[in-house]
């Protein structure tokens, strides 16, 4: 109550819109450069810029057959096919994504773990995959339920940030 009633006396103030000391803070946790993060309203906001920054009408977005549906929903609200590459047992299939790359595809979306089935790719596959894709396209990985991973060969995918071609 007492940080509460503190907190009241600036409450009708907007807070800072580029979220600069909590950029600063996650990239000292997951050791990235602030510039490189971005804040939002949940994943829904962060997948919505990303599709209407980079995505247009013509273009492709690839998923996973069972992928978070924002992305299809996102895709299709700026023209773009949606792509879904068939899963196996209710998991990402990474050769299935790379099969289905084509020069109209501009972001692969992988839900690590995956909403909502719950299945993982393990760090190696995740680097594969990015190996894999042409350095033009963007893989964005959702990583909304990483904290919900306690498998050894998870990885969140932050250490594919600064080893990638198109940070």
């Amino acid at each position: 109550i007492a940080a509460y009633l503190e907190a009241a006396k600036t409450l009708h103030r907007y807070p800072d819109g580029s979220a600069q000391k909590l950029r600063e803070a996650i990239g000292e946790v997951y050791n990235l450069p602030a510039e490189q993060i971005i804040c939002g309203a949940g994943s829904d906001e962060l997948i919505g810029l990303l599709v209407h920054a980079y995505v247009s009408a013509g273009d492709e977005v690839l998923i996973s057959q069972h992928g978070f549906l924002m992305y299809k929903i996102y895709a299709q609200s700026v023209g773009a096919k949606v792509i879904a590459a068939p899963e196996k047992d209710m998991k990402t299939d990474v050769d299935a994504l790379l099969a289905h790359v084509t020069s109209k595809t501009k972001i692969v979306f992988v839900a690590n773990p995956n909403n909502p089935t719950g299945s993982y790719i393990s760090a190696s596959e995740m680097k594969r995959l990015r190996a894999g894709l042409p350095g033009n396209i963007i893989l964005a990985i959702d990583g909304a339920y990483t904290e919900y991973s306690t498998k050894e060969d998870y990885t969140g995918g932050s250490e594919l940030v600064t080893g990638s071609e198109n940070t």
